[in-house]
C-alpha cells in the first residue's frame, strides 16, 4: 500500500482482495501512467539453429542433413513484467491499447523443432 510506510521495516500489510473480473474498476480507475515503464532494455536470444550435414557416403542421397531450431530461450531485462515485448492488451478487451502498456499478457512462448532434411 502507498502510505507512505511501504519502504519501512514495518510497512502496512495489503490485505485487500482483488478479483479483476468481478472488480474490474481496480484497473479502469487507475491512471494509465502507472501501468508504464520506461527506460527498458533487454537481450533475447529469438531464434538459433544446429545444423549438420550428414556426409554422403553414408546415404545415397544427395545432401541429408539434421537440424535443431530453439525460439526464445532465454531473455536479460530490467523490465518488471513478463516480457517487455508483449503488448496485445486493446481497448476491446478493457486496456489502454497502446504500446508499453502491459496487464494481462504472456511472454512469448520457447519452442524447439528437431527435424531431418534429404535432397535427392
Amino acid at each position: 500500500m502507498r502510505d507512505g510506510r511501504e519502504n519501512s521495516a514495518n510497512p502496512t500489510s495489503n490485505n485487500i482482495v482483488i478479483v479483476p473480473s468481478v472488480q474490474n474498476g481496480y484497473y479502469t480507475n487507475m491512471s494509465e501512467e502507472l501501468f508504464i515503464e520506461k527506460n527498458i532494455n533487454w537481450l533475447r536470444l529469438r531464434d538459433i539453429t544446429v545444423r549438420y550435414e550428414i556426409p554422403g557416403k553414408f546415404l545415397r542421397a544427395r545432401n541429408a542433413s539434421v537440424y535443431l531450431t530453439a525460439t526464445d530461450l532465454f531473455i536479460l531485462t530490467n523490465y518488471t513484467g513478463l516480457d517487455p515485448i508483449v503488448n496485445g492488451n486493446t481497448a476491446a478487451v478493457g486496456g489502454s491499447g497502446a504500446v508499453g502498456i502491459d496487464f494481462g499478457n504472456f511472454p512469448m512462448p520457447r519452442g524447439v523443432n528437431v527435424g531431418f532434411s534429404v535432397g535427392f
